[in-house]
């Protein structure tokens, strides 16, 4: 079809204007129907004619020009209108393809109103809709709208915009695609055939694709795209422009398109690729703006085009591509978090395959730690993402990023991940169906969701707990596959995780317990009582909600309140605390109650509810008795080792699914009321198994009151089996027998009774072998602890003349296992597992536990028994685990017998009647075991000791023990012990803030209470035996301030001066077993300075005031049995070195310094006396050396050294030790009396007589110390042992410098290199054997009593130190030397004794005794 002109037609003139036939006349005064009447006609006049017919077009030239008037565009009749659009038309295609209408400016105001008519189109039922086709079918066929390019630009593009504007309003749903192609003709030519596009014809377009259009006009929004397929070429540029001025150089536009610029470029690229050709590229520096808004913006718009579904266009900009990927580290949290964001639909759409995942992935590991929290968190929701949607699109590698983002520090990332991996963890396991190897790699989440109850965050816990109902065992799952569910869990889950699970169950039983509680407090009578008793009950129930406030304490009594008064509520809440239930039940009772409290009650208070009602019922909810049976068929499966899923088959997979049915039996016994659970039990016990014997047998203990109510057929079955287990089965065996039947209480005594005659009579038998001894003396422990006055008067004859002397004390080994290490090797352990032990070494440790539980049946001390028992308890500690010190016993052994002796005094201890008992050395014996040689043992006595304090079974005096924690040389056990005893201290702190409301007596477990036996302990330590100096203060200051930091914060400032004020009070004491003990007492307020001095240090560390209480409140705390009453004033008096006090000038006077010590005068009388007032001496250590001899017949007799006692003086206690270690006194003492007598040197008596009189000078009382090596810490390790004396003989003292300086290196270790010298390790040990019974041996070592001063000024050195003393000695006795006389009868002779006589007599004996030293290192 040719195209319109825009010349004139070339018709010829007329005189008139001529009409189509039928019209005489067309004026707009005419009436509108008749004006419709005639368009009409003319319309279908110029339909008929043909085109191109020069006479007709000349002949109606002037009807043309004249129908076009401005009074026809202006009509307002539609019809009118309607006809004379289609006449135009019609005349358009008469005259084409010349343009009929000679006036350009007339075509702007004609296309204008042809185009309104186009908007008639919209509704297909108008009785114009057809008159508008026509026009449309004209205005396609002919390309009129090309007559509009010859106008100018602003003219072609206001009719261009309404034409688009009008179409692409009028398009819709009811319209025939004849008609939309007739649109998309007409709307393609117009951009096809223009030279440039308008802007706002680019914006029509454009916002009809917006969502919002698309959402509004979906036909608008198709008829676009197709629009832009068709002009993809041609539009390309004027697209590339557009978005160069609205997006990249941020021209005002438009606001719409402003801010949906982004949303539109993935469409355009959708639709035609080709049409952003040119405008991507530009949009990388649109990456790399400084306005993180736009960068956000243009992140979020290339995620969805580089992740869509077949995208390629990564590969098409591959510059583009890479600076995408460095947004990944982009400054802006929000813009990383975009990057991660799409990662997850990149791999959704692409695989973990494809080029660009791989290249993308190292950049989305790196925010697995970034420094934002929101893009943790949206690292893990990716993950999550993609896990649910396919697990095989997750590495191992993402998986585990999940579990590292649990203990992460803030809540709002864990919670994600915790969620994130119990949604992943019930898809997968849940499900029957699943791929077994998917599912093994969810395994690992069991134990990291598990371990999450160790968090110190509370909602950290309460989370856990609704998530192991609801992902870990889904409540809502059938009940044998919920069941088979918790059994896999238990078996397969770590030990950490195997406590949280019993945690948890342990928990929700405190919580039902709590509540039971509150549901009988509402049956009290009396209105009073009864507020106050569901007062107390309320502040239980508040105080087992992690994280409980004031807030939580009222919400809980709001909702006790309510329940008490709505009847419903009630009876729901008596349903779930009762033991008669079903799963189906609690789960609508529990949401019953929640939707009786939506209008009753607060969003608060419904929500403490919640969290109360969660935690009672995690175990109801999941199993009941009928749930029970079918676990326990699922357990013989197991057990048989037929199950169908293999983590359950295998012996520690049985050992698991036992003891998940002991755990309930434990903590939800009343689940076994069913007779088939214990048929299968009796089916437990005859297995040749002893681990499932023994669980089995607990179990029954656990629901003996149940069997022996309610099927007394299972008793009398069970009653023989008891029997027999306890005779003749093992240890365990016969002790959970004895306590089964012990619960029977119809049957119990005479059946006890006949097994407890059985086993006495195995104990008195001779023939009785071991395993049998331990058997018997199980059971008759157990029996004495549950009958005790039935058997008191027999078991204390057969404790004292079978037990004590044929079992504890008999040891028959005579060639024990040799277990001595190489002493070039370190970390040798001499430990092994309880099964390893010797069988002799068992049986005595199964005494032990029989004298034991003995004493805690019996619970009063009658005839002193429990002082007896503690005694040997002490020595066997005291020796190593070696009582009678034969040395038969293997040192593997002799760890497990001290461990067991100190767990059996903490046994002692629990006993309340028990407790005043124990004495001061009881304490030390611990101590020492805390820093035993041996790590297991340290790690297995602590352990019970927190145990037993955590539960307020022994005193608060035994958590002083936990000081000596910090000399742990283990980093990880150090880090143990220190987080129990915070842990303690937290326990005590709660216990006494729950007792605190509506109590008035002060508790007794106040961990500051414990500071007085710390105080004792520590002056009692054997690195006080040399004295105070720095060096035996290192390690004291250490166990100070260990013991003191958990207790002195800022959250308790009534702390600091309670135990600086009672430190001051024990100050003014003395030590009550030897209150003359100038040393002890010294010790004491050394370590009374030290925990002074620290309480001031962190009052200053904290800005927290020290307000001390009034004394009359402190001394009541000071215990008798250690200190006596304070009494006199304050002791102001300094008892530490110089050093201790220069960072607390303001708040101490520092001691003024001593003066220096001259070492080549000798000071005057006055002088040594202000010398003494401001320095005290280090005391004298006192020595002796045995002789060859009886070194030469102890040589196979090989005794530890290492800390063993120093002598007392006489004013000293009698202790223990003292009487247990006379036998092996007297032969020293022998030794020592010869050689402080040699014989046959009459010319050295003199000397001897001054040697004798300077030992009679007081010297202070050395301290009382352990028998046993403390383990030092490595800081100390250079130096000599604090607890090892170095000793030389009395005679020793006048012997050469240099001879002596040798005999004092015999056992001083080197400070560089911590090596022995000149000794080996045998000459040591029995030297150091010797050395305790030289009690009256004289001579002190140079070394240690060395000034104070050469501690606090200029270090000197000990050959100094005995250079000094020499020669004050020698002008001694030169002074002394001529008025010496001697008077035999009538005369009177002056002797002169030369110095080179008395020298040579002083060699000669040094000679004498350097001579048997040096037989003796042969030897």
């Amino acid at each position: 079809m040719p195209r319109y002109s825009t010349r004139g037609g070339g018709g010829g003139e007329s005189d008139g204007m001529k009409f189509p036939p039928g019209v005489k006349d067309v004026s707009t005064t005419m009436n509108r129907t008749e004006l419709s009447r005639a368009f009409k006609k003319c319309c279908r006049c110029f339909s008929d004619l043909d085109q191109g017919n020069e006479t007709i077009m000349s002949e109606y030239k002037e009807f043309v020009e004249y129908i076009v008037q401005d009074e026809f565009l202006e009509m307002k009749d539609n019809n009118c209108c309607v006809f004379l659009g289609c006449l135009i038309t019609d005349i358009f295609r008469v005259y084409a393809p010349n343009n009929p209408f000679q006036s350009m400016d007339k075509i702007k105001e004609i296309f204008k109103f042809v185009t309104a008519q186009l908007s008639l189109l919209k509704d297909p039922k108008d009785p114009s809709y057809h008159k508008a086709h026509h026009i449309l079918s004209n205005l396609a066929t002919l390309k009129c709208y090309n007559i509009c390019l010859e106008l100018d630009g602003d003219s072609s593009s206001e009719i261009f915009v309404d034409l688009y504007r009008t179409l692409l309003s009028t398009v819709n749903s009811g319209h025939d695609k004849n008609l939309k192609d007739k649109m998309l003709e007409v709307m393609t030519f117009v951009l096809t055939d223009s030279t440039c596009t308008p802007k706002s014809l680019i914006d029509l377009i454009l916002e009809s694709l917006l969502e919002k259009s698309q959402r509004m006009n979906p036909s608008a929004f198709e008829l676009s795209k197709e629009l832009l397929r068709r002009t993809a070429t041609v539009i390309e540029q004027p697209i590339m422009a557009y978005f160069q001025k609205i997006a990249i150089a941020n021209h005002p536009v438009n606001e719409k398109m402003l801010n949906n610029w982004d949303k539109l470029i993935p469409i355009l690229y959708h639709i035609a690729p080709g049409l952003l050709l040119n405008t991507l590229p530009q949009f990388e520096l649109k990456l790399k703006v400084d306005n993180s808004k736009e960068r956000l913006q243009t992140v979020r718009l290339f995620s969805g085009m580089f992740s869509g579904k077949d995208s390629d266009l990564a590969v098409q900009y591959s510059k583009l591509w890479n600076s995408f990927l460095g947004r990944f580290n982009d400054i802006e949290a929000e813009v990383r978090s975009a990057c991660v964001n799409f990662y997850w639909s990149l791999l959704a759409n692409h695989g973990c395959e494809s080029k660009l995942s791989k290249e993308t992935l190292p950049y989305f590991k790196q925010r697995r730690h970034d420094t934002d929290e929101n893009v943790r968190l949206s690292v893990v929701c990716a993950i999550r993402g993609l896990a649910i949607n396919n697990i095989k699109l997750v590495s191992d590698d993402l998986l585990a990023c999940l579990k590292d983002r649990v203990k992460d520090k803030k809540w709002k990332v864990r919670e994600g991940a915790i969620r994130a991996m119990a949604d992943i963890y019930k898809k997968y396991v849940t499900v029957d169906d699943c791929h077994r190897p998917d599912v093994r790699r969810i395994h690992p989440f069991r134990n990291s969701l598990l371990h999450v109850y160790y968090h110190h965050n509370c909602d950290d816990a309460l989370l856990l707990e609704r998530i192991l109902i609801s992902s870990l065992v889904p409540y809502k799952l059938p009940v044998q596959h919920r069941m088979k569910l918790l059994l896999e869990l238990y078996v397969t889950v770590d030990e950490h995780a195997l406590k949280a699970i019993g945690e948890i169950i342990k928990n929700q039983r405190r919580m039902k317990m709590a509540l039971i509680d509150v549901v009988k407090s509402f049956d009290i009578k009396d209105d009073k009582e009864r507020g106050e008793v569901i007062w107390q009950k309320s502040l239980a129930v508040a105080s087992l909600i992690p994280g409980s406030t004031q807030v939580v304490r009222e919400n809980v009594k709001k909702f006790v309140r309510i329940a008490y008064q709505d009847a419903r509520i009630k009876q729901l809440l008596t349903y779930i605390v009762s033991e008669d239930y079903t799963c189906k039940k609690i789960e609508t009772a529990i949401r019953d109650i929640l939707k009786k409290l939506d209008g009753e009650a607060s969003k608060q208070v419904k929500h403490v509810s919640q969290q109360i009602l969660e935690r009672a019922v995690i175990l109801p909810i999941i199993i009941d008795t009928e749930a029970l049976k079918g676990l326990f068929e699922l357990v013989k499966e197991s057990l048989d080792s037929v199950s169908d899923v293999d983590e359950l088959n295998g012996e520690e997979a049985q050992k698991r699914a036992i003891g998940l049915l002991r755990l309930l039996s434990q903590l939800a016994p009343h689940l076994f009321n069913a007779q088939e659970c214990y048929e299968d039990l009796l089916g437990f016990i005859r297995r040749q198994n002893d681990n499932i014997v023994d669980e089995s047998l607990l179990i029954f203990q656990k629901t003996a009151q149940i069997v022996e109510s309610k099927y007394p057929k299972i008793r009398s079955v069970l009653l023989p089996e008891l029997k027999m287990k306890a005779k003749t089965g093992t240890s365990k065996q016969a002790k959970r027998a004895v306590y089964c039947i012990a619960e029977m209480t119809s049957i119990s005594e005479t059946a006890l009774l006949s097994i407890y005659d059985y086993c006495k009579t195995e104990i008195q038998s001779k023939d009785c072998n071991m395993e049998k001894l331990q058997t018997s003396l199980t059971a008759v422990g157990c029996i004495s602890e549950v009958l005790p006055a039935k058997v008191s008067r027999t078991m204390r004859s057969l404790v004292a003349a079978v037990i004590v002397k044929e079992v504890i004390m008999k040891t028959t080994m005579t060639n024990p296992i040799l277990t001595s290490p190489n002493k070039s090797k370190k970390n040798t352990s001499y430990w092994c597992d309880k099964k390893a032990i010797g069988k002799e070494s068992k049986a005595k440790i199964a005494a032990f536990k029989c004298m034991v539980r003995w004493l805690q049946g019996m619970k009063k001390n009658e005839a002193n028994v429990v002082c007896s028992t503690l005694r040997l308890l002490e020595h066997v500690l005291h020796n190593n685990g070696d009582l009678m010190k034969t040395g038969n016993i293997p040192k593997t052994d002799m760890s497990h017998l001290r461990l067991q002796s100190a767990i059996c005094i903490l046994k002692i201890a629990q006993v309340p009647n028990y407790r005043d008992l124990f004495l001061p050395v009881h304490y030390q014996e611990l101590a020492m075991l805390v820093n035993d040689p041996e790590m297991e043992v340290r790690r297995i006595f602590v352990n019970r000791l927190y145990t037993s304090l955590v539960c307020l079974q022994i005193n608060i005096s035994f958590l002083s023990l936990f000081a000596m924690v910090s000399q742990e040389t283990n980093k990880t056990q150090r880090n143990r012990g220190t987080v129990l005893y915070q842990q303690l201290v937290k326990r005590f702190r709660d216990f006494n803030k729950e007792k605190g409301i509506g109590s008035t007596s002060p508790s007794n477990f106040t961990p500051e209470y414990m500071l007085p036996y710390l105080i004792y302990l520590l002056a009692d330590d054997p690195d006080f035996q040399d004295g105070i100096s720095k060096r035996s203060l290192a390690r004291i200051k250490d166990c100070v301030q260990f013991a003191l930091e958990p207790l002195l914060v800022k959250t308790h400032p009534e702390s600091f001066g309670f135990i600086k004020r009672l430190a001051e009070n024990v100050k003014r004491t003395k030590n009550s077993e030897e209150p003359d003990s100038v040393q002890r007492n010294e010790n004491i307020y050394a370590v009374c300075d030290l925990v002074c001095l620290y309480v001031i240090q962190r009052s200053a560390q904290f800005a927290v005031g020290v307000i001390e209480p009034d004394d009359r409140y402190v001394a009541r705390f000071i215990p008798s049995k250690l200190f006596t009453i304070p009494s006199g004033p304050e002791n102001d008096k300094y008892y530490l070195p110089r050093e201790f006090y220069l960072n607390l000038k303001k708040q101490i006077p520092t001691p003024p310094p001593p003066a220096p010590a001259l070492p080549t005068t000798t000071p005057t009388k006055k002088q040594a006396q202000k010398k003494t007032q401001q320095i005290r001496k280090l005391p004298p250590v006192t020595v002796s050396s045995p002789p060859v001899s009886t070194m030469a017949s102890n040589k196979k007799q090989q005794v530890a050294t290492s800390g063993s006692r120093a002598p007392k003086s006489s004013s000293s206690r009698a202790s223990p030790k003292k009487k247990m270690n006379n036998s092996s006194k007297q032969p020293t003492e022998e030794i020592n009396s010869s050689l402080l007598t040699p014989p046959n040197s009459e010319s050295t008596k003199e000397s001897d007589k001054e040697q004798q009189e300077e030992r009679m000078s007081p010297a202070p009382t050395p301290t009382r110390t352990s028998g046993r090596k403390r383990k030092l810490p490595r800081r100390l390790a250079h130096s000599p042992s604090p607890n090892r004396t170095t000793t030389t003989t009395a005679s020793s003292a006048s012997s050469s410098p240099s001879k002596r300086s040798k005999q004092s290196r015999v056992v001083m270790t080197s400070p560089k290199s911590g090596k022995k010298s000149s000794t080996n390790e045998e000459e040591e040990d029995s030297m150091g054997d010797e050395r305790s019974g030289a009690a009256s041996s004289s001579g002190s070592s140079d070394e240690d009593s060395a000034p104070l001063s050469s501690l606090v000024g200029r270090p000197s050195t000990s050959e100094e130190s005995q250079s000094s003393t020499r020669q004050s000695r020698r002008k001694q006795q030169q002074q002394k030397q001529p008025s010496r006389t001697v008077t035999t009868g009538k005369k009177k002779t002056t002797t002169t004794t030369t110095t080179t006589t008395r020298n040579k007599q002083k060699k000669k004996q040094t000679t004498l005794r350097n001579g048997t030293r040096s037989s003796l290192r042969k030897r």
